[in-house]
This record gives C-alpha cells, structure tokens and sequence, in this order.
C-alpha cells in the first residue's frame, strides 16, 4: 500500500500547471499593451498633396521640311576593261611578221600579224585565171544560143562552171586575205601570243587586244535597291589616282537580267570615260547612286528617336508640356532620319533630354537649335 498522500500530490499537479500559464498571460497583457500604445498614437494626415515634380530641361529644334531630299547610298565597285578581245588565226600557216609589241596601242583594222602567204597566192592566181576562160565559155554559148547553134543545156552547163569557178576564186582571196590578221577594235594589244616563225594552225590564239578607252564599273546591286535603277540613269565614281581624290560621271549601260543565287545580288555596269588611262582593270572604287528624289522630306537627329517595343517615338513640347509622337522612319542620312509620317513642320523636337521625359511631363526649353 502506497504512503503518498492525496491532496499534497494535487498541490504538485496545480503548482507546475502555473508556472507553465503564467508567462504565456505576461507576454500576452504586454502585447495589448503595445498595441494600446501604438493606437493612441496620432495618425500620419493621408489628404496631404504629394511633392510636385520638377519640369525637365531639354532643347528643342524646329522641324523643317527639305524641298527635295536625294536618298543616294555607296557601294564599293571594281573597274574592268570594255572589251577584252582574243584575236585568232583563221588560216594555218609561218608567222612572217610582227609589226607591233605588246603594249602598243592599236586602231581598229592596224596589222597585228602576219602570216605566210607563199602556198595561198598561187592557187588565187589559178582561180582568177579559171574565172576568165570560164567567162569567155559562157559568153561563147550564149552566143551559140541566141544563134540556135547550140542547145540551151550547154548554156546552162556554162553557167554553172561560171558561178563554180568565181565561188571557188572567192574563197582563195579570202584565205589569202586571211593571212594578214588586223585587229577588231581599238585598244591596247596586251599580249602577243606567238612569235615570228612559228607555225599556227586555224583557231590558234595570236594577240589580246584591250578595249580600255571606256572602261566599265562593275557594282553588285542589293535586290532590295536594284529596282529603282534603270539604264542610262547617271552616276558618280569617286576614285583616287596618283594620291588625289576625284570624281567622275558615268551612266548605267548594263543591268543582269539574273541575280547571283548565293549573294541575291545582280550585276550592274556603269561605263565611264577613260581616254586619259586614269583608270585600271581591277581598281576598286566607290559609286554614288540615287535611288529617288524625296519630295518635302522632314530630316531629323538620330538621337532624337526613342525605340519602343514595336515601334519607334519621338518627343515633341506642346505648350509647356511633353508630348509622345510615334513616328514611322525612313532612309538614314549619317546622323540624320528621314521621318516618313508622325512629325509634321512646325513641331518643336526634343532632342536632347527627351530620354527624362513622359507623356503629358512639364519641360523647360533651355536652348532651341535652328
């Protein structure tokens, strides 16, 4: 039988149940203490107007419309030589004579070569001689025929021994001319590909003549920009000979029919004057194109334009206030935007402190540009 006593143990029991509720109700009442505390603290005036914002300096520009406007852009172009022809024999035969060197300049119909005529002559000299006794057998019985001594079939024979032997006479004297072999245009004879006593046979290549008194600027022409050209159009080349810049104008002669499949490019030509020689195959020069005249063409800053999500704006002072254009842009000119729609002439632009700026924002015009 157990000796603890009932009522000491329940004292036990209702001492620790105390000391456990007694700090959870301190912190309690000095909670709501506080929170009595901070009600009765006076309350923050919630109608008072926020501080104004400053207007924002910026400066301004009149926008001004250009009469005309010449949207022109350059391309990179190399110079090549009008005509680069390759001259031929066109009978076999000993080079006799070279009257040229390579370098000289030649006239359309000078000898270049010439060709050993000792085989051809004699058998032009048999063709004449059997032309004339062909001509007096035909002459003999046309006679015989208008007498009735003969019949029309040896006429006819006649004649056709005629035609044979003149045909057979034209084709020796122009072998025989052949053996002079002259030059097909004006130029420059780059190079001469054979020497005196060599042999050639027909379609051997003998001389190079260069075409160069025009010579062509070839300019490869983005897709997007070769439909506003068109042949006979003008164009400026600048180019630097001897050390100095200089310009010259030239027209559109060629444009290719076929782009280039890999650059989607196509080939355009713009012939040029070279009399003077200032200009060499394979010189690399500038070309200056319009691609149109632009008429009342509003021209602004660059850095005038603020870039949206999907669009572009610009800022403009209304009154005292900024106010936001969305503008639509056009050809750049260095520094400068062709603006196509969104500003009219009259707006005063923001272009500097436009980027501290909101809508509906008041601005101070520190300085307005002309």
């Amino acid at each position: 039988m157990s000796n603890r006593t009932p009522g000491i143990g329940k004292n036990k029991i209702s001492q620790g149940w105390l000391r456990r509720i007694i700090p959870k109700a301190v912190i309690i009442l000095v909670a709501i203490a506080v929170l009595t505390v901070i009600a009765k603290l006076p309350q923050r005036d919630r109608s008072t107007p926020p501080t104004e914002v400053p207007p924002v300096n910026v400066t301004v520009m009149p926008v001004i419309a250009r009469p005309q406007l010449a949207d022109t852009f350059n391309l990179p172009a190399v110079i090549e030589p009008n005509r680069i022809v390759i001259v031929s024999a066109e009978v076999e035969g000993r080079i006799d004579r070279i009257p040229l060197k390579e370098g000289d300049s030649v006239k359309s119909g000078d000898l270049l070569i010439q060709i050993n005529a000792d085989l051809i002559r004699p058998l032009f000299e048999i063709a004449q001689e059997q032309v004339k006794r062909d001509q007096i057998e035909f002459e003999r019985m046309d006679n015989l025929v208008k007498d009735n001594a003969t019949p029309q079939r040896d006429l006819d024979d006649a004649s056709t021994k005629l035609i044979i032997s003149k045909a057979n006479l034209n084709e020796v004297r122009a072998r025989l001319e052949r053996t002079s072999i002259y030059s097909p245009t004006a130029g420059q004879l780059n190079d001469i590909i054979v020497d005196e006593g060599e042999y050639v046979q027909v379609g051997n290549p003998v001389a190079e003549v260069v075409d160069n008194d025009t010579v062509k600027v070839v300019v490869d022409m983005p897709e997007r920009d070769i439909s506003f050209f068109s042949v006979g159009q003008k164009a400026e080349i600048f180019v630097n000979v001897k050390g100095h810049d200089t310009s010259m104008t030239g027209k559109i002669s060629f444009i290719s029919e076929l782009a280039d499949l890999q650059t989607r490019s196509t080939r355009m030509e713009i012939s040029l004057d070279n009399k003077k020689r200032l200009l060499r195959s394979g010189k690399i020069v500038l070309v200056r194109l319009t691609r149109q005249i632009l008429k009342d063409a509003i021209l602004i800053p660059l850095l005038a334009v603020i870039p949206m999500e999907d669009s572009k704006a610009v800022y403009v002072v209304n009154s005292e206030e900024a106010q936001r254009r969305q503008v639509k842009l056009g050809v750049i000119k260095g520094d400068h935007v062709h603006v196509v729609s969104g500003l009219e002439p009259g707006d005063r632009l923001i272009i500097a402190g436009h980027r501290f700026v909101a809508p509906g924002q008041k601005v101070n015009v520190v300085s307005e540009k002309k």
